[in-house]
C-alpha cells in the first residue's frame, strides 16, 4: 500500500508538466521527510507526524498551483478547486448520458437518417458541456460575489484522508468509455429503427427482420440492458479500474443478455423468416443464420465475461506507479 506521502506527492505532481515533476518530487519529498523527522524527534508518533505535516501543507492541488505559478482566481482562491472538481464530475457523468439519450430519440424520430442522429447526438453533448460550464461557473461566481466562503457552505476543510489513491497500471480509458456508450446508443437506435420501419431492403421492398412479437417484452428488455451497460461503463470509468466486484456485475449483465437471446434463437423466436422468400440463400438458410448468430452471441458474451475477470486480476496484481515515473 502507498503511504500518505506517496499519495500526497502523486496528487501534487499529476497536474504539473512532465519535465518539472522529478525535481519538484525530490524537493517535496525532502521537505516532508525533514518536517516529519523533526516532529518524531520531538516525541510525536511517525504516523501522526506525517499526517500533521501533510495537513499543514494543505490541498496538494493548491500546492501544485504555487509550484507552477498558476494563481487560482477564476472563481476565487477559496472556491476555485471545488468549482473545478464539480464541473469535471458533472461533465463526465452527464455528457455521455446526453449523447446516448439524444442518439436514441433521434433514431426513433428519424429512423432513416442514422448519420443525422449521431451528428445531432454529438451536438447535444457539446451543448451540454457548454451549458455546464456556464451555469456551474455562474453559480460559483454569485457565491463568490456574495462573500460566501467554503466553511459557510458546510464544505469540509482539506485533510490527508481526502488524498486519492495512486492509480494502478490497469486503467479504464475515457476512449473505451465513450466507445461503449456510443455502441450502446447505436444498437438501441437499430432496434428502434426496426420498430418504426425496417433495417433491410430487398428488391426495393422493406423487410422486417425481427419478429413483431419480441416487442411485447424481449426487445424492451434488451434496450433496458443496453442503457444499464452504458451506465455501467460510466461508473467503471469514474472508479478508475476493474475490480472483481465490477467483473461480477459485468458477468451478470452479459449473462442477462446472452442466455435469453440463445434461448430465443434455439426456439426460433428471433428472426422473421418471410424475407428469405425473396432471396436465394438455400433451403437451410434459416438454420445457418441462426447458428452463426448464436455462435457470435456466445463468443462475445464469454469473451466479455472472461475479459472482465482478467482485467480485475491484472488490476489486483499490478502495483502503484509513481507519478514521476509515469
Amino acid at each position: 500500500m502507498s503511504t500518505l506521502t506517496d499519495r500526497y506527492v502523486f496528487a501534487a505532481l499529476r497536474s504539473l508538466p512532465e519535465g518539472a515533476r522529478a525535481d519538484i518530487e525530490r524537493e517535496l519529498r525532502g521537505s516532508i521527510a525533514d518536517d516529519v523527522e523533526a516532529r518524531v524527534e520531538a516525541g510525536q508518533p511517525p504516523a501522526e507526524a506525517e499526517n500533521a505535516v501533510l495537513t499543514e501543507l494543505g490541498d496538494p492541488a493548491r500546492l501544485a498551483a504555487q509550484y507552477s505559478g498558476r494563481p487560482l482566481y477564476l472563481i476565487g482562491p477559496d472556491l476555485f478547486l471545488d468549482w473545478w472538481r464539480l464541473l469535471k464530475t458533472l461533465a463526465v457523468i452527464l455528457t455521455p448520458l446526453a449523447f446516448l439519450g439524444s442518439a436514441v430519440v433521434q433514431m426513433a424520430l428519424e429512423p432513416g437518417d442514422a448519420a443525422g442522429a449521431f451528428g445531432a447526438a454529438i451536438g447535444t453533448a457539446i451543448s451540454v458541456l457548454v451549458h455546464l460550464g456556464f451555469w456551474v461557473t455562474l453559480v460559483f461566481a454569485v457565491i463568490q460575489f456574495n462573500g460566501t466562503r467554503r466553511k459557510d457552505l458546510g464544505l469540509q476543510p482539506w485533510s490527508p484522508a481526502m488524498l486519492p489513491q495512486v492509480p494502478r497500471k490497469s486503467q479504464v480509458s475515457l476512449g473505451d468509455t465513450i466507445a461503449s456508450v456510443a455502441l450502446a446508443a447505436f444498437f438501441i437506435g437499430v432496434l428502434l429503427w426496426q420498430r418504426v420501419g425496417s433495417v433491410m431492403y430487398l428488391d426495393g421492398e422493406p423487410v422486417v427482420v425481427l419478429q413483431e412479437s419480441l416487442w411485447s417484452f424481449w426487445l424492451p428488455y434488451v434496450i433496458v440492458l443496453l442503457v444499464i451497460e452504458a451506465g455501467f461503463a460510466v461508473v467503471l470509468y469514474l472508479a478508475g479500474r476493474w475490480t472483481y466486484a465490477f467483473a461480477g456485475v459485468n458477468a451478470v449483465l452479459a449473462l442477462a443478455f446472452m442466455v435469453p437471446v440463445l434461448w430465443l434463437l434455439s426456439t426460433g423466436q428471433v428472426f422473421e423468416w418471410a424475407f428469405l422468400a425473396n432471396v436465394d440463400w438455400g433451403a437451410d438458410a434459416s438454420t445457418w443464420i441462426s447458428g452463426i448468430t448464436a455462435a457470435a452471441v456466445l463468443f462475445i458474451g464469454l469473451w466479455d465475461i472472461g475479459d472482465g475477470f482478467l482485467k480485475a486480476r491484472k488490476s489486483g496484481r499490478s502495483g502503484h506507479v509513481p507519478a514521476a515515473v509515469r
